[in-house]
Parts: structure tokens; C-alpha cells; sequence
């Protein structure tokens, strides 16, 4: 599909140039430029980017004295604040890959990426001690450094930690300590020889939503070229004249966080307000109420509680110039729950691991961008709409098939997977595995993941289909669809809902004749089941693998036979 069909605003072009550069180049020129900007805020504390540099120069010489070199993989286990920034820059500085763990993984979850990615080094919190100490003779690393959140807290604050949450550990095997090695580190610049083409910035696992994780291999051409392509993007607002002020909210370690919030604003030496719980929305909104973020990009679920708040209103957030939603599928009444209460521009945007993440993005405009769909293609990036069975590009709007993407921020490959490498990257194409459709306007809509289709009696039926409908009904607050099979060798669609706060539970005969109103009678859910709450990945994602697991383990399920109109679903206990 052509580049020239998709309209963007003055200022951004179809080809944009990108530099051949690495990503320590990026950050040593916005630390070149603007040294004595705040560069990161954590808990009340600011460090500037010449502060923030000297640090990263004095670890990365640490590191290089405990033998790290050109193409090892050092593994960061913590949340977002500043010993995350610390370790990312003096890792590739060295030439070496960074591989972030999700800081809520299992001890299991954090062995299988240390094994994997056959780490030498794991930086990480006396937090995470108990779990490292079960795992550590299972791996190959050969230095673990341990630091502490206080070390980056103001004196009050660290001293109040110190008293009531402060971590007593014993030291584990091979233990290092991050705050002597940036204190015994030289501040010189290391300078490493690298092809940014092909040498690996980042190992980044995907989130084994649909199978094991994998590690993508993300060059530092591709985050560059990412950096660069988001960038232009605010040319679609009224900038504002200070130095941008990003909310470092979604985890670093995934790499929605990392390209959106920590890459974006490096580029634009913005200052980083870092948020290690993005679960505690009562520091969110008092850090936005406080330091007047112009940006803000989080999973569709966080912009509902958000909204749903009880306190928001004694909060200002004013501030909020644009925010941007990823990860799945943003339900139309997030939307306009969280801009009613906050007046900004909330707007879906899409991407994969694979890809850095960002392809898609909507119009931060409210005229031009289209809810419910993923937006255009950013600069420099091709997609289109293929046909699952003869593979061939899809010419007519409005007909499903596998999106498929070409961009400078596609990945290498994947990490000791060569088939996996091939399955999804073909003649330079990458296969999403995400079911989209086109308007006449070069909009992309996505469907659904294709391993998620439910066929009822041969008709397909694509759960957010469904699950959009459903999402409108006034008493009902979230909900997952998934396929189940039946009797008949077939599947039915079942709904998992999560009833709206104040609502009424509404029972499976007035959910029928609600989706009947929008739906074709075969996509019309045959059981639902109420829950507490819909199972997530750490970023926020529905995963509905859990829920159909869930399904095949209870029986607290009604189906469609015999329909009673006073029948309830009972709360699970």
C-alpha cells in the first residue's frame, strides 16, 4: 500500500531521514545540548542531564572492569527509576544488550529470561533479592548488582524508608554494589565501535500473550529510527514553549514504556517524571497534579481507573497536552470517560514488540483522528491488509485479513529462534498476527488476533467485536469474549463481564437481547459469566488464554437453553 494515500499534518512527512547513529549517541547529544536541564524526577528528587551522564559514565567504566564487553547481555530487574536509566545507557555505551525483566514476574518467569538470554550480568533492587536468590545457580550470570530505592530518595523520604520499609538481606552470591561502582567509576566517556544496523541495543521478550516469550532483537537503527518517527508526531499540536515533560508511567521494561516515554523524551531532552507503580493511582495523579506533565502514555485499562477515580476532581491535570493509548484495543467509552474528566486528547495508537513498538498512531487532533481504530502508519512505515489463505494483499477497504509491516523499526530477528525469525518475517515484511481491515482514508482498524477467532457453525466472529458492544451497555464496566466449544463440535461465545460499580448485574437473557440490537444472532453470546475482575498481563493486556483455561476448570456458567427472565449469574467467590 502506498504512503501517499495517508494525510498528515504540516510537518510530518512520509520519509523521514534517519541517521545512522546508536542510542548512547542520542542521549550524549541531548546531555551535549542541554546539561543542566532536568533530565529525570523521581519521588521529589531531580537529577539533571549532566548529572544523569556522569552517573552513566562512571558505571559503564565499573562495568567494563567486571568484564563486560561489546555484545553481552546484561539483564535489568527493577522498576522505572533512576538506577533503570543508569544501567540502559552505561550497557549500550559498552556495546552491550540490554534485557529488561518485567519487574512483577515470578521467580519462574525471571529464570526462563535470564536463561534464555544467557546474561552475564543482572542489575537489580534488594527488593527482588528473594527471588534472585532462587534462581541464581540456575543461570550463568557472573555478577549480580544490587541497589536500593533509597539511594535515589531525599534525605526525609530515604530516612522514613530506611525506618519502616527498608530491606534487611544477607548478601547474596557474587554480589555487587551499584552505588559503589558508579562512586569507584572514572567520568570519561567510553566510545565503542558499533554498526547500528546490525549490532543489538535491546533483547526485548514479548509478553507470551498467546505462547512462550521470545526475545526480539531490536538493533540501535531501529530505536533510533523509532525515537525519531514518534517524535515528529506532536507537529500534529500546539507545542508548548518549556522543555516537554513526559510521565514515565507504563514499565520501561516493556517496550511500549521504554520507546513512548523514556526513548521519546531522551530525544527531545524532555524532562522524565518516573513512576516505578503504575498500579498506585493516587501518586499518579498527585505527580501530575504537582510537576504538569505535557504527555502521558498508558494501556487502556489505566486511563479507566483514571477516570474512574473517585478524587480526580480534586486534582489538576490541566497539563495534559496529549495522551496516547496501546497495548489492545482503547473501548470508545475509555475515551470519553477519561477526556470528560481531564479535557485532553486521549488517542489509540498500535504496535508489537517486533516492531519497536510503534507503527500506527491516530491524529492527535479530535476533527481527524477516527475512534476505534489504530490511526495511520507512522513516517517511513508500509502496512497492509493480506489475505490469510492466498497471502496476497487485500486491495478492497473494508475486508479483513492479516496486517502485515515494513519499517526501518522492525526487528532483527528473534533471539536463538530461527523458525520462529522466519514464520513472522517474510521478504521483509513483518506478519503481526493481528486481523485489520482499511477505510478509504487509509485508516487501519484492527479486528482481532487472528489465534483468537471463534467459529460458530462455520461463521467467523471476532471477539472485540463483541466485546465493543458489550463495553457500551451502561452496566458493564469491562468484559473479555472468548470462544468455547460446544456439544456440537463447534464453538458459542461466552462473555466474562465485570458488572459497572452501582449497577445491577443485568442476566443473560437481557444481554442477548441488548447485543441482538447490533449483532448478527451467531456472534450473540450463548453464556456469560460475572467476575471480580478479568485476568491481565503485568502490562495491563486482557489474556484471554487465561480465560478460556478458566472456562474449561468451573462450571459456574449458564447457557442459552433454557432462558428464565429473573435468572442472576452469581458472583464468583
Amino acid at each position: 500500500m502506498e504512503q501517499n494515500r495517508w494525510k498528515y499534518c504540516d510537518g510530518i512527512t512520509h520519509e523521514m531521514s534517519i541517521p545512522d547513529i546508536t542510542l548512547i549517541d542520542i542521549f550524549r547529544k541531548s546531555a551535549d545540548s542541554y546539561p543542566e536541564r532536568p533530565s529525570i524526577h523521581f519521588q521529589g528528587k531531580i537529577k539533571s542531564y549532566q548529572e544523569v551522564e556522569e552517573q552513566v559514565n562512571r558505571f559503564a567504566n565499573s562495568l567494563k572492569k567486571l568484564g563486560v564487553r561489546k555484545g553481552d547481555r546484561v539483564a535489568v530487574l527493577m522498576p522505572n527509576c533512576p538506577q533503570f536509566v543508569t544501567s540502559f545507557w552505561a550497557t549500550l555505551s559498552l556495546g552491550a544488550i540490554i534485557t529488561a525483566i518485567n519487574p512483577l514476574y515470578t521467580a519462574k518467569e525471571i529464570r526462563y529470561q535470564l536463561q534464555d538470554s544467557e546474561a552475564k550480568i543482572l542489575i537489580s533492587l534488594d527488593m527482588f533479592l528473594n527471588e534472585i536468590r532462587e534462581i541464581q545457580h540456575e543461570t550463568k550470570l557472573e555478577h549480580v548488582i544490587i541497589s536500593s530505592i533509597a539511594e535515589e530518595l531525599p534525605p526525609i523520604t530515604k530516612f522514613l524508608y530506611k525506618l519502616f520499609i527498608g530491606i534487611k538481606n544477607p548478601k547474596i552470591k557474587n554480589e555487587q554494589r551499584f552505588k559503589a561502582l558508579v562512586k569507584e567509576g572514572k567520568n570519561t566517556r567510553i566510545v565503542t565501535e558499533m554498526n547500528p544496523k546490525e549490532d543489538v541495543a535491546v533483547l526485548q521478550y514479548t509478553g507470551g500473550t498467546t505462547g512462550i516469550m521470545k526475545g526480539a532483537m531490536l538493533t540501535h537503527f531501529n530505536l533510533v529510527a523509532q525515537s525519531k518517527m514518534i517524535a515528529v508526531w506532536d507537529n500534529w499540536i500546539v507545542k508548548p514553549k518549556e522543555q516537554y515533560i513526559m510521565m514515565g508511567v507504563l514499565p520501561f521494561s516493556h517496550i511500549f514504556g521504554l520507546s513512548t516515554s523514556f526513548l521519546w523524551g531522551t530525544i527531545t531532552a524532555a524532562l522524565i517524571l518516573l513512576i516505578p507503580d503504575a498500579r498506585n493511582l493516587k501518586n499518579i495523579l498527585e505527580v501530575v497534579n504537582k510537576c504538569k506533565p505535557h504527555f502521558m502514555n498508558a494501556v487502556p485499562i489505566l486511563f479507566q481507573k483514571l477516570a474512574e477515580h473517585p478524587d480526580i476532581k480534586k486534582y489538576d491535570l490541566s497539563s495534559l497536552i496529549l495522551c496516547i493509548s496501546g497495548g489492545e484495543g482503547l473501548p470508545q467509552t475509555t475515551t470519553q470517560k477519561f477526556e470528560n474528566v481531564t479535557g485532553t486528547v486521549l488517542i489509540e495508537g498500535y504496535g508489537l514488540s517486533e516492531s519497536s513498538p510503534v507503527t500506527h498512531i491516530n491524529p492527535a487532533n479530535r476533527k481527524k483522528r477516527k475512534i476505534g481504530s489504530i490511526g495511520l502508519p507512522i513516517p517511513n512505515t508500509l502496512a497492509m491488509v493480506v489475505d490469510l489463505d492466498t497471502q496476497e494483499e487485500i486491495q478492497e477497504y473494508g475486508k479483513t485479513g492479516e496486517l502485515w509491516i515494513r519499517s526501518p523499526c522492525v526487528m532483527k530477528g528473534y533471539w536463538n529462534a530461527k523458525e520462529a525469525s522466519e514464520n513472522v518475517l517474510v521478504k521483509g515484511w513483518l506478519r503481526t498476527g493481528d486481523i485489520a481491515k482499511t477505510d478509504e482514508e487509509g485508516f487501519f482498524r484492527i479486528v482481532d488476533r487472528a489465534k483468537d477467532l471463534i467459529i460458530v457453525s462455520g461463521y467467523k466472529v471476532w471477539p472485540r467485536d463483541v466485546e465493543e458492544i458489550l463495553y457500551a451497555h451502561p452496566a458493564i464496566n469491562m468484559t473479555g469474549v472468548i470462544g468455547i466449544k460446544d456439544d456440537k463440535h463447534s464453538e458459542l461465545v461466552k462473555a466474562y463481564i465485570v458488572a459497572e460499580p452501582g449497577h445491577e448485574e443485568l442476566t443473560l437473557e437481557e444481554i442477548r437481547e441488548y447485543c441482538k440490537k447490533s449483532l448478527a444472532p451467531y456472534k450473540v453470546p450463548r453464556q456469560i459469566e460475572y467476575v471480580k475482575e478479568l485476568p491481565r498481563t503485568t502490562l495491563g493486556k486482557v489474556l484471554r488464554k487465561d480465560l478460556r483455561k478458566k472456562s474449561t476448570e468451573e462450571q459456574k456458567t449458564v447457557d442459552i437453553p433454557i432462558p428464565s427472565k429473573n435468572m442472576k449469574i452469581s458472583k464468583e467467590n
